[in-house]
């Protein structure tokens, strides 16, 4: 998959700012204006420059030209860069030195959506030290926020990860750091708050398979709006009860494959009884098996499935009903984070 950049002023309009009431100068600053500049790197990229290189997964081109289910569900259907990555809605959430929420301040795109602002002006308070948080695509309008940062780096947003997902309006989040100033330019690098997950499922069984059904299990549905390499693992009520459910209208013979894609929020559990799963079945013939980061024949799993990521797990069904995990059956490609944390100008 190809993705291409484009940039140009986007003028927002419809601004609504929400302040604190027992604001004071000495600790929430003066109304200043910014120069914004944002956009989502690609995937397996870490900057903006590089939005039109391939994605970096090898098999990308393969997977999109030999999908083979006709019925036209979510799962078969891959978005592209220019679709899934435009910033419909923007909130700006200004907290200054000592955590203290300052402001929040919501901007409709009114259909203007584009994949970039770029040197945007916008409001914020002339602050010391002070932290920018942006949240994107969240496509409400009455949104609350914490009173303090460290809350708000622990805020799940509730990303609708269903089958009825509208994947053009990707939810992203984003921050930046620094001294806020009459004039200042800042630039910030937004990250995807869900996950890819492609699935190619490859028939080695020696035999046709029909009727051949995926079902991926313990699905996330919200997502932390402050990117951190560390964060606590999701209650329970941040799954589905409900899988994911894909059938193949199609006879897959020995040999050729079956490919699948979801976007899910991302999940940070702690252990296999989090784990998203993965059961496959063709008539009383069956395989399971947990995502996550590393093989399933490592002796230390690691069973998240991290934010702004693009995974590609091959799975090759064997004829013993099971997958072997001494064959390294699970592979994975194009596997990177990226960095969120915006930097100033």
């Amino acid at each position: 998959m190809k993705k291409y950049l484009i940039t140009g002023i986007i003028i927002l309009s419809g601004c609504s700012a929400l302040q604190s009431p027992d604001a004071t100068p000495e600790e929430y600053g003066d109304p200043v204006t910014v120069s914004l500049s944002m956009g989502v790197p690609s995937f397996g990229h870490d900057g903006m420059t590089d939005a039109a290189a391939d994605t970096g997964v090898a098999d990308a081109a393969a997977f999109d030209a030999t999908l083979q289910n006709p019925a036209g569900t979510r799962s078969t259907s891959p978005h592209t860069y220019e679709v899934e990555n435009l910033i419909h809605d923007i909130w700006l959430i200004q907290f200054n030195s000592r955590g203290q929420y300052v402001n929040a301040s919501y901007y409709p795109r009114e259909g203007l959506a584009g994949q970039v602002i770029e040197n945007e002006s916008f409001g914020l308070m002339a602050l010391s030290g002070s932290t920018v948080c942006i949240v994107a695509n969240t496509m409400n309008p009455d949104l609350s926020w914490p009173d303090n940062l460290p809350a708000f780096k622990r805020t799940l947003l509730d990303v609708g990860a269903n089958n009825e997902l509208a994947l053009d309006r990707m939810p992203m989040c984003g921050y930046w750091i620094g001294n806020v100033t009459e004039g200042l330019a800042l630039s910030v690098i937004l990250s995807r708050m869900m996950t890819r997950i492609n699935l190619i499922i490859n028939n080695n069984t020696g035999q046709e398979l029909s009727g051949l059904r995926a079902e991926l299990d313990h699905i996330p549905t919200k997502a932390y709006v402050y990117p951190q390499a560390r964060q606590t693992a999701l209650s329970s009520d941040a799954y589905l009860n409900q899988a994911f459910t894909d059938e193949s209208t199609e006879t897959i013979a020995d040999g050729e494959s079956w490919q699948l894609y979801h976007y899910i929020a991302p999940n940070i559990c702690s252990g296999v009884e989090n784990a998203t799963t993965l059961k496959i079945t063709s008539g009383e013939m069956e395989w399971n098996v947990a995502l996550g980061n590393n093989s399933p024949s490592s002796s230390q799993r690691n069973y998240t499935l991290y934010a702004n990521n693009y995974y590609t797990f091959t799975l090759n069904l064997k004829p013993e009903q099971r997958l072997t995990a001494g064959e390294d059956p699970v592979k994975h490609s194009g596997l990177k984070r990226e960095t969120v944390k915006g930097k100033g100008l």
